[in-house]
This record gives C-alpha cells, sequence and structure tokens, in this order.
C-alpha cells in the first residue's frame, strides 16, 4: 500500500498552511457593487428554500406554490392519473424550489416544479430521442445586439409555465408527486375540476 493513499496531490493546494490562499474571500469583493445590489445580494440569502417536499409542505407559502405547479399541469392535460400499471416501469419525481426576487430583492413569488427523473428511463425501451427548448446564447447575444443598435425597446417578462406541446407515441408513466399521495391528490383534482385552486 502507498503511503500517499487517501492524501490530495500538492497541486489541489488543500495541504496544511495554503487554506487562506484558496479563502474565495481574497477573490471575490462587494465593496465596489452598488447599494441597492449590495442589497439584492443579500437578500438572496434572506429566504431559506426547503430541502425536500416534507419540509415545503409544513411552509404554507411553498405548499400554495406546489398547488399551483399542480393546477398548471392539470389545466394543460399534462398527464391522466390512472391506477398503476402492472409490468410498466414507473419514473419517480422530485419537487425543485426556488425564489422570483425583483431587482430590489423583494420576494415576487415562490416557485415550485415538479420535475420528472427523466436519467431513469432507458433509450430505446422507454424513449427514442430527446429535446431541449432553449436559445442558444449567441442567438440572445445577437437580439440585444440589434437592440442597440437599432434603439429597439426591450422588454422583461417572467413565464410561469412553459410547455412542450408534443405528442409521445409511447406510453410514460410518471409516480404522483411526493406530498400529494392518492387520497390527496383525488381531493387536489376535484378542487381543480371546481376551480378551487
Amino acid at each position: 500500500m502507498r503511503s500517499t493513499a487517501g492524501k490530495p496531490p500538492e497541486r489541489y493546494g488543500f495541504e496544511d498552511g495554503i487554506e487562506d490562499k484558496n479563502d474565495i474571500a481574497n477573490y471575490v469583493s462587494y465593496e465596489s457593487l452598488s447599494s441597492t445590489y449590495k442589497a439584492f445580494v443579500a437578500s438572496l440569502q434572506s429566504v431559506e428554500i426547503p430541502r425536500d417536499w416534507k419540509e415545503a409542505k409544513r411552509d404554507p407559502k411553498w405548499k400554495e406554490a406546489m398547488l399551483e405547479e399542480l393546477a398548471a399541469l392539470e389545466k394543460n392535460n399534462t398527464w391522466d392519473l390512472v391506477p398503476f400499471p402492472v409490468g410498466k416501469k414507473v419514473v419517480s419525481c422530485k419537487w425543485v424550489y426556488t425564489v422570483k426576487q425583483n431587482p430590489n430583492g423583494k420576494i415576487e413569488r415562490y416557485k415550485a416544479r415538479l420535475v420528472a427523473k427523466g436519467y431513469s428511463q432507458t433509450y430505446g425501451i422507454d424513449y427514442d430521442e430527446t429535446f431541449a427548448p432553449i436559445a442558444k446564447m449567441s442567438t440572445v447575444r445577437t437580439l440585444i445586439s440589434c437592440a442597440a443598435n437599432f434603439e429597439w425597446p426591450l422588454y422583461q417578462l417572467d413565464v410561469k409555465n412553459a410547455f412542450l406541446h408534443g405528442d409521445f407515441q409511447e406510453e410514460v408513466y410518471m409516480e404522483i408527486p411526493h406530498g400529494f399521495e392518492t387520497k390527496e391528490i383525488f381531493v387536489w383534482s376535484k378542487a381543480v375540476a371546481k376551480g378551487m385552486v
């Protein structure tokens, strides 16, 4: 067995006495920021993001954000609630939480997204192709450059929910979202149908 096993090589800078050299505070400073931007940066840490759905469900703001996400998915006919299919692979899902803030650092809204764990699917069995509807940064830069050169006005908007409307050839099954098990999701579905959520 080698005598250096389990010790990082010197080139990584983790050996004794060099920790101060690697401290990020030596390279990043907020001194040159305006007071408004300093307040914004400080506010980014003011809201605690839930670690999991159990923690989120205890806070009414996060629970409302989760219900809003489910209502949007229901409104867009994203899924049908069906019994567990025997012999089919079911994709699990998870909640992702973020806070939307305005330029002053004030909270605009709490956002909860339901994300399918697509990495658990198998190519050729569960799917045949993938698609990510995002704009290339070079396209965004070109548009901003044109706006600056032609003095076009620029506007910003926040999209609450974006859906890729495509037709599946495959059957895809996803488990019921955590925190909204069967009994609750049926109650929630009826509430959505009546327009209560």
